[in-house]
């Protein structure tokens, strides 16, 4: 009678560890079936633990080594998941059982039993001392569970979920603590510290706060070390998805040069480099039709993603409002009662907006808040073109743009950008300046728009040393031929 409740307390032992493990991991069969599953594997535990503890009662080998073998092995088959997910919680649901049984229900029943004189006399090892044991168990595994259930289960698998395949590199540390704990139950049982002993309760008490704080350790440590590993992944993935982002607006801008390789009355380069992976400024250039060209500098406020989103919309805009046809305060005042719209962000654009008749040379300029364009005359030097601003896109409804009349002569250059050129900043917080910015350009006036775009950018690095950059840069140069394709300059 004593070898099979014995045997019965292995197998209580079997079904908590293994309720713990089944409500963390997803099963791969229907109830029915993984019930009767458990219930194989019960009896088989039982089975094992009968024969074993009727060479030895004494033999732990059943209750700690075997039903952490056993629980493992059922779950491989009956669950879902890496195997080393599987094995994790199987050495973790193994360790909760073991702990629960031979500490907390070892040290409860001692001071139940002793402090209350509900023990039998005699051997420990007895039916009525068994019994209970046993029903302690059961009190002490209801309890167990449900605070597992409540406050554990969904860190665990969380913890899974970002650990990942990272998992296996954690099992040695639930198996060392397992076989760990079989070692020191053997120990104490073999030099007879049982439950009448003066020693049992201190040192399983001690034992027991041990092996509770082992357990939070090592969960902690695995979920530190889940944590790190998935942001560090997430950061993987946020900038894998930024690289395509900063590849996706590059393609939106035009960037292949020369870009009208038919046209001999102008030449256009343009560059913008973000500060970040995406960026708020844009450039962009286009035919309206055969006679006209579009040519757009704008700063989105903000950076990053946001106003990356903004530009796009922004760019996009500009462009499909130009080709209907309507100067550039007409075309602007569109853009801005459409970015007006729904705006919650209050993100706005400063905008210089030209359409350049590129046979006569004449055109059209509406500056939105922007930078003031720089024009250099055939044999002359590269000079500001000041004049009042109107405010910038989308900080308004209602806005009426201001625009006003240019013109451009055979040998002609003009330079647009935004304001990371002139606010670009060195170590010592002093801003690059549109006087540096000039004379980047007049140190070679007479050159092609890469060339003299090129000029200013050596110009800016070696003047921002090795300072990080705050701003977007972005720079468009147009030479203007004519409609002869000659220039005098």
């Amino acid at each position: 009678m004593v070898v099979f409740l014995w045997s019965l307390a292995v197998f209580l032992a079997s079904v908590f560890a293994g309720l713990i493990s089944g409500v963390t991991l997803t099963p791969k069969y229907k109830p029915g079936r993984l019930a009767l599953w458990w219930i194989f594997v019960g009896i088989v535990g039982f089975a094992v633990a009968y024969l074993s503890y009727s060479i030895n009662l004494y033999n732990d080998l059943v209750g700690i080594l075997g039903l952490t073998v056993l629980l493992c092995a059922s779950i491989l088959f009956a669950y879902k998941g890496t195997t080393a997910e599987k094995l994790f919680v199987g050495l973790m649901s193994a360790l909760i059982a073991n702990v629960a049984t031979f500490m907390l229900c070892g040290t409860t029943d001692t001071f139940v039993g002793a402090r209350l004189g509900l023990f039998a006399s005699g051997t420990p090892y007895n039916v009525p001392n068994i019994l209970l044991f046993i029903g302690i168990k059961l009190v002490v595994y209801a309890i167990v569970f449900a605070l597992y259930y409540k406050f554990l289960r969904s860190r665990v698998r969380e913890v899974l979920v970002m650990a990942g395949d990272g998992i296996k590199t954690y099992l040695v540390v639930p198996a060392v603590s397992v076989v760990g704990f079989y070692i020191i139950n053997l120990i104490t049982n073999n030099t007879g510290i049982v439950p009448m002993n003066a020693w049992f309760l201190p040192l399983y008490l001690t034992i027991c706060v041990i092996f509770v704080v082992e357990y939070v350790q090592i969960f902690n440590s695995v979920r530190l070390a889940a944590e790190k590993m998935q942001s560090e992944k997430e950061k993987e993935r946020i900038g894998a998805e930024l690289n395509i982002a900063t590849q996706i607006q590059a393609d939106m801008l035009p960037r292949i040069f020369p870009a009208f390789p038919d046209r001999e009355e102008f030449d256009i380069y343009a560059t913008m480099t973000p500060a970040k992976e995406v960026g708020g400024d844009f450039y962009d250039f286009f035919l309206i039709d055969e006679d006209h060209l579009g040519l757009v500098m704008a700063d989105v406020s903000g950076k990053g993603v946001p106003a990356a989103l903004f530009m796009v919309i922004a760019k996009t805009l500009i462009k499909n409002r130009a080709q209907m046809g309507g100067g550039p305060a007409e075309v602007l005042q569109y853009v801005n009662e459409q970015l007006c719209e729904g705006n919650d962000a209050e993100l706005f654009v400063t905008v210089w907006f030209a359409i350049l008749d590129v046979k006569t040379g004449k055109g059209l300029a509406a500056n939105a808040g922007h930078e003031h364009p720089v024009i250099r005359r055939a044999g002359g030097k590269y000079e500001l073109s000041v004049y009042h601003h109107s405010p910038a896109v989308a900080t308004m409804e209602g806005i009426r743009f201001r625009e006003h009349e240019f013109e451009l002569h055979p040998g002609d250059s003009l330079f647009v950008y935004t304001d990371g050129v002139p606010e670009a900043t060195n170590a010592g917080t002093e801003l690059f300046g549109t006087d540096r910015m000039l004379n980047a350009l007049n140190s070679e006036p007479n050159v092609s728009p890469e060339k003299f775009l090129r000029n200013v950018r050596e110009e800016i690095d070696v003047f921002v040393g090795g300072a990080p950059q705050f701003d977007d840069i972005t720079m468009l140069g147009l030479h203007y031929m004519g409609s002869e394709g000659k220039s005098d300059g």
